[in-house]
């Protein structure tokens, strides 16, 4: 009985994952449905992705028009601690990241007791690099075991880097960006996530439901992705699909995960300046000026290593509501 059980939530689960990296909105109705199913019957792992979704604002509702509302960080952690009580040991992960200092061997109870969200929402300061075009620099964004977690999410996820197809509203793989990346969609949201997206957001001014899904990027000895715009370009019929119908992509903020590598600076050819921040450290460009024109001074690459391996955080920010 107990096996047929286990079966049953595995199955619930494939089917849950497979409508979470669906486009549609059937395929996410479909996806909160699964969830509840396996929630239900136990699946620690479905309690921890409804969690997730709760923190990005898509409640478990049955109708469309009201599943998108206001995030509900206190009930997303509250699930987050129902998930690690089932024996999900990511989300146990999770509490003790969120908890800071806790005791060893706390219990999920215990853990979320001392989390405390606004403090880790609160903006950090940033400090200005250059004025034009504008480039700041947030020192310690991230915590040191922030980074590290976020690096152990990507690690076994990592695929070919794409970048835009300019024919075409799509990605494609080029031999220019020769990196890999693990992109955080519907199906990987952890609320420990959606809390650093929104310390981003706070700390550079950004609304949140702006920032795009993230993505870590993982840089070996030799990968590089070479100098290229991040601003979408108009004149582009692939590039000005997108425009037209999501906005333009006006910030980008990259928080460096990791040391123990040589090279590997983000570099702006243009301006003759480059960075490699410490972990935790966060560069934030906008690619655009106050018109949102864009500005092709904003053009940089990501160096390649030459000893070790790099670890980032990217995160790209629209001038609308990022669908």
């Amino acid at each position: 009985m107990v096996g047929d059980m286990d079966a049953s939530r595995d199955d619930i689960m494939a089917n849950a994952r497979r409508a979470l990296d669906g486009s549609s909105d059937a395929s996410l109705l479909e996806a909160i449905a699964q969830l509840e199913h396996a929630a239900a019957l136990g699946c620690g792992e479905a309690v921890a992705r409804q969690a997730g979704l709760l923190a990005a604002g898509v409640h478990q509702r049955p109708d469309w028009d009201r599943m998108h509302q206001r995030p509900d960080w206190d009930r997303s952690v509250d699930l987050l601690q129902r998930a690690a009580e089932l024996g999900y040991a990511p989300a146990l992960t999770e509490l003790r990241l969120m908890a800071g200092d806790a005791e060893p061997g706390a219990a999920p109870a215990a853990l979320r007791s001392r989390i405390d969200i606004r403090e880790l929402v609160r903006p950090r300061p940033a400090q200005t690099a250059k004025s034009a075009p504008r480039i700041r620099i947030v020192p310690a964004l991230f915590s040191a075991p922030e980074c590290r977690w976020l690096i152990s999410r990507a690690q076994s996820r990592l695929a070919p880097a794409a970048v835009y197809d300019n024919a075409m509203a799509g990605a494609v793989v080029i031999d220019e960006r020769s990196n890999s990346e693990a992109a955080f969609g519907l199906a990987h949201l952890d609320v420990m996530l959606i809390f650093l997206r929104t310390r981003i957001a706070h700390s550079i001014g950004a609304p949140s439901h702006h920032l795009e899904q993230a993505s870590v990027l993982h840089y070996a000895v030799g990968q590089q992705f070479a100098p290229h715009f991040d601003y979408l370009d108009p004149a582009m019929p692939g590039q000005a699909v997108d425009l037209a119908r999501r906005g333009q992509r006006v910030a980008t903020a990259l928080v460096y995960l990791n040391d123990g590598y040589d090279g590997g600076e983000t570099d702006f050819p243009r301006l003759g300046w480059r960075y490699r921040g410490a972990p935790g450290d966060a560069l934030v460009f906008d690619n655009v000026d106050r018109t949102l024109t864009p500005d092709p001074r904003t053009y940089h690459a990501g160096l390649a290593p030459t000893r070790g391996e790099k670890w980032l955080l990217s995160q790209w920010v629209r001038d609308r509501p990022a669908a």
